[in-house]
């Protein structure tokens, strides 16, 4: 792509994001950077899990000094655990950290760990395990049923980074896997691995939908889905 064209996918870029905060802030969608976006259904019985957090769990973090919720961070990248070890200690009761890959069938399953950058993958082809130094072990996976149970309570909003593992946990879901969550926001990862598109991303938000969840999104790339109500 030379520079003009990518000056002018920038400017088309900047445009739809801008344009669709806008249709965000007449739905009621909270917007917080860079890319998140939720309704504000939370309070301080609220429970918000936070799948592939890595070392900074800004979501979590934002979730916690704004709603006061309690927030539970799923990685299981071994070299993030000391840094989530430090943000458990500094929201004493409002922050927990789980070491788990969270997968369509629970069981152990090889991690990817990148060296250079902060997320790792259980999938070989993603662009960072390619390229970058790799240090491969193996964790425990939760489905999201499993990831339910071992939380113990019913979940406000589920948000997965998965870093191209959402397609496979997608595919595999049934709607009473996620009946009882009221918000989902999913960084879909088709730009990171070569065997999935634009399309893969669309059937699954399609499938989502079909489950009885609205979606929105800023930039084709993540999405909340959530169930509607009244005031939406």
């Amino acid at each position: 792509m030379n520079l003009v064209n990518r000056a002018k996918s920038f400017i088309i870029r900047t445009i739809r994001v801008a344009t669709g905060r806008m249709k965000a802030r007449k739905k009621g969608i909270s917007f917080y950077p860079p890319n998140y976006i939720y309704f504000n259904r939370l309070n301080t019985n609220s429970i918000v899990v936070d799948v592939g957090c890595a070392d900074d769990p800004d979501y979590s973090e934002h979730i916690i000094n704004t709603h006061g919720c309690k927030c539970y961070g799923v990685d299981p990248t071994k070299k993030h655990f000391n840094a989530l070890s430090i943000v458990e200690n500094k929201y004493k009761g409002l922050f927990f950290h789980l070491p788990y890959a969270v997968v369509n069938q629970s069981g152990k399953i090889y991690f990817h760990e990148s060296v250079e950058n902060a997320s790792g993958s259980i999938l070989n082809d993603h662009v960072n395990i390619k390229k970058d130094e790799v240090v491969t072990y193996e964790v425990e996976a939760l489905s999201i049923p499993d990831l339910k149970n071992r939380i113990g309570s019913q979940i406000d909003i589920l948000k997965l980074d998965l870093e191209g593992a959402e397609f496979g946990l997608i595919e595999n879901l049934n709607r009473e896997d996620l009946v009882d969550i009221d918000q989902i926001f999913i960084e879909f990862h088709h730009h990171c691995i070569d065997r999935y598109s634009l399309t893969d991303t669309t059937r699954l938000v399609n499938k989502l939908e079909s489950f009885g969840f609205s979606s929105f999104s800023l930039d084709g790339v993540n999405f909340l889905f959530y169930k509607e109500n009244d005031t939406d």
